[in-house]
């Protein structure tokens, strides 16, 4: 089964983010170097961009399966209330999860291994614990080492079950508002982030040889790194600013 804190990129992810890559190190090359060795040595921080760019998906693969575990647990609520048995009221919430999220909703995958294993004398309780362990996520971590005291000594499991939904999307719903506050700084961000690229062509394009004393010599080449340097921390230092976790 998957592992939420580990991420495998398909073929064609993986073309189109190195595309993407390497269009963005042909433009910092003819730009700031206009320089095609820049761009071949460059092209070996590849694999860098790649984990990076895996954490940030990582992270967004964690909170969707939060979100629809929430609502996971508000079907299987809802199903206990309506006569279901517990196994059978998880069971019966992947219907709902396919009609919210889809067949390949992370979710939905889920329920059907649940089912799998369940019709194999596999408990609920063990399963959930190890839908926490491979998912990483605090709030699924927490629900199946609390489901599995319930159900050992008899506690409520409906309200525990009722309690966790609501304290998952209580949270899921305040770190939306939060995105949402911050949405304008991110496009600001993003649209501060491409102007030094612009201004760079604008000058190289309106006044040619403007530029000319600062590519091919020493000079010209240490004062681009330090710009592009400092461009570079500049932009991770306001993405780490609108990066807010809850």
């Amino acid at each position: 089964m998957r592992r939420y804190n580990e991420y495998k990129y398909s073929f064609w992810e993986m073309t189109g983010v190195i595309s993407m890559y390497l269009t963005v190190l042909a433009l910092v090359s003819y730009l700031f170097y206009q320089s095609v060795l820049f761009f071949f040595i460059s092209s070996a921080t590849i694999p860098i961009f790649l984990k990076i760019l895996k954490k940030g998906l990582i992270r967004k693969q964690k909170e969707q399966l939060s979100e629809e575990f929430a609502e996971t647990l508000y079907s299987v609520n809802a199903n206990i209330k309506a006569g279901y048995a517990l196994e059978n009221a998880f069971v019966e919430a992947g219907k709902d999860i396919e009609l919210f999220y889809g067949e390949k909703s992370l979710m939905a995958e889920e329920i059907r291994y649940i089912k799998n294993a369940l019709a194999v004398n596999r408990t609920l309780e063990s399963l959930l614990l190890n839908l926490g362990e491979r998912s990483g996520v605090e709030d699924i971590v927490i629900f199946s080492k609390v489901f599995e005291t319930a159900k050992r000594n008899g506690g409520n499991l409906p309200e525990v079950i009722e309690k966790t939904a609501d304290t998952v999307r209580a949270k899921f719903e305040t770190e939306k508002e939060i995105q949402v506050l911050i949405s304008q700084k991110r496009l600001e961000l993003k649209i501060m982030e491409i102007v030094p690229f612009f201004i760079i062509a604008y000058i190289g394009i309106t006044s040619k040889g403007y530029f000319s004393v600062l590519y091919h010599n020493l000079k010209g080449v240490i004062f681009m790194s330090v710009c592009l340097t400092i461009y570079g921390l500049s932009v991770y230092l306001g993405s780490k600013m609108v990066e807010i976790d809850v």
